[in-house]
């Protein structure tokens, strides 16, 4: 269908799409409370460039382990699936993503950041990428550090979570399975950046040694959101609640400082609110991307990552012994030291009725509040913070009928400043109307998936399926709905002569890139796609 679609249906179609059912409101881009451990480390100066010197700010607040080895494990993915997968064509692997993990014991003084940041920088892109943990609100941040590049101030802002949340659908960090063989720990991925001959910013080329560490980081970062799971909620409300808490708590630091693990009857309440709160189980989020070979000339479509992953497993009883353990591995090290009394259970029960133990999240701070009580307070030093801030989106006021349906259903992927996922709803109308045009194809393509059996896609679907998910859309409604069929039908308008059904046979790759300025790589190694059209 290569004509306009004609008016009076269009406004029908309009209209379904607007009615769109069961939609369940997205998390707050910017925090809901606290900040951000990225911004606490940078406080109002801007994030300091070169990467090698962010790398030495972050190193200032953390100790070397008794190895020898740096606090944070740092590799490099040329050919990965990160949405900055294309920024370095053609030369990928000159300019490879940089990919760092803390995983170190912050130096005392300063907050932990072990676990708690992510760090994905490219230089060709001009963009850091970065996870970090806000321990006020209890979650990840995604933020964004554009213009970090010579010459110009970075500027940070926090990411539009619906769009991470493809791809981090537990909403923390994710790694690929060992061999990690997108890292220099597959030999010829080392080999050809041992040939690009660059220094890689300070960055030592390593093995499995660091990959390793990195997956380690990533899977511990993964459970942060369970044990805040069964702190706020599974232990309940009120003076039960706010007990069961105190004895989690307790437990945590009776590992910290001695090791010493919590008895099997402990936490009683956990027990007798599970079958209220999980009656079928609670779900373990899955941080795991599949290994992939990114230079195997066969590449596996199971390796996207916007294809939804199952739970890791499903817990079908409070595992108390994990419980007491990863809460004993969000604490300050350097304050759990600091603890010489053998019996905590008096300054415990005055916090319990001070209100410490209330149903919000666990926090490192709750430390800081309990040595406050023994009378030897140890404080980190407040930071000074600018706003946090979002990028500007477009002003969806000024986008016609025939526009307004992806603004809908697309704007919060596609409406950046950056472009990568494609961001043709960007700019000015015109812009905007000749991007779709150029993009029509691949859209069309993506948007069709939908409607193929899983098994025979040769891409996943557009809008991916944890952003329905989280938007309280079940793809398989999705699939047959009229509010899909109206994206369709307009993409169709767009295809100027095209056959669809050709361009559904087509190979996804030999169609015309997104965006109308972007310059498809030359060299015969390409990147497998994965979150964008």
């Amino acid at each position: 269908m290569a004509g306009r679609i004609h008016p009076g249906w269009l406004t029908l179609m309009f209209a379904a799409v607007l009615t769109l059912p069961n939609r369940a409101p997205a998390q707050d881009d910017l925090p809901p409370a606290g900040r951000s451990r990225f911004d606490q480390l940078i406080g109002t100066q801007p994030v300091p460039f070169p990467f090698s010197r962010l790398v030495d700010t972050i190193k200032r607040q953390m100790q070397t382990d008794a190895g020898g080895l740096p606090p944070l494990k740092i590799t490099l993915i040329p050919l990965g699936r990160s949405l900055q997968r294309d920024a370095g064509a053609p030369d990928f692997f000159r300019f490879p993503r940089v990919v760092a993990a803390a995983d170190g014991d912050n130096r005392p003084g300063h907050a932990p950041l072990k676990d708690r940041l992510f760090l994905g920088y490219h230089e060709k892109g001009e963009v850091i990428e970065v996870i970090s943990y806000n321990d006020e609100a209890g979650r990840f941040e995604f933020q964004v550090v554009r213009d970090y590049t010579k010459g110009k101030t970075p500027q940070v802002y926090y990411a539009r979570r619906s769009l991470c949340l493809a791809c981090h659908q537990n909403a923390a960090p994710i790694f690929a399975r060992p061999l990690w063989d997108e890292t220099p720990a597959n030999p010829t991925i080392a080999a050809r950046l041992k040939d690009a001959r660059r220094d890689f910013y300070r960055i030592r080329l390593s093995g499995t040694d660091i990959a390793y560490f990195i997956d380690a980081a990533t899977d511990r970062a993964n459970l942060f959101p369970v044990w805040q799971t069964l702190w706020q909620q599974g232990c309940g409300d009120g003076e039960a609640g706010e007990r069961c808490r105190m004895q989690a708590f307790s437990a945590a630091l009776d590992y910290a400082r001695h090791g010493r693990l919590p008895p099997p009857d402990g936490l009683p309440e956990l027990d007798r609110s599970w079958a209220r709160h999980w009656p079928r189980g609670l779900a373990i989020p899955n941080p795991d991307l599949p290994n992939r070979d990114p230079l195997a000339a066969l590449q596996d479509a199971a390796n996207d990552p916007l294809l939804l992953r199952p739970p890791l497993e499903t817990w079908q009883a409070a595992d108390k012994t994990a419980f007491a353990v990863g809460l004993a591995g969000m604490l300050d090290v350097h304050a759990a030291r600091q603890l010489k009394r053998a019996d905590l259970s008096v300054p415990l029960e005055r916090l319990r009725a001070h209100g410490a133990f209330a149903a919000r999240p666990f926090s490192h701070t709750l430390l800081d509040d309990l040595l406050a009580e023994l009378g030897t307070p140890h404080r980190v030093r407040p930071v000074r913070l600018p706003p946090p801030r979002m990028e500007p989106a477009s002003n969806a006021r000024e986008a016609g009928p025939l526009v307004a349906p992806f603004r809908t259903h697309c704007a919060s992927c596609h409406d950046t400043t950056l472009p990568h996922p494609p961001n043709f709803l960007r700019g000015s109308p015109p812009e905007v109307e000749a991007r779709l045009d150029h993009c029509a194809p691949r859209m069309f393509v993506r948007l069709s998936m939908a409607g193929i059996p899983e098994a025979a896609r040769s891409k996943p679907p557009m809008p991916p399926a944890a952003a329905l998910a989280s938007r309280g859309i079940d793809p398989a409604h999705w699939a047959a709905s009229p509010e899909l069929a109206v994206l369709k039908r307009l993409v169709a308008s767009r295809l100027r002569g095209d056959d669809p059904a050709r361009l559904l046979r087509q190979p996804y790759a030999s169609l015309r890139a997104c965006l109308p300025d972007y310059r498809p790589s030359t060299t015969p190694v390409r990147p497998t796609h994965a979150p964008a059209f």
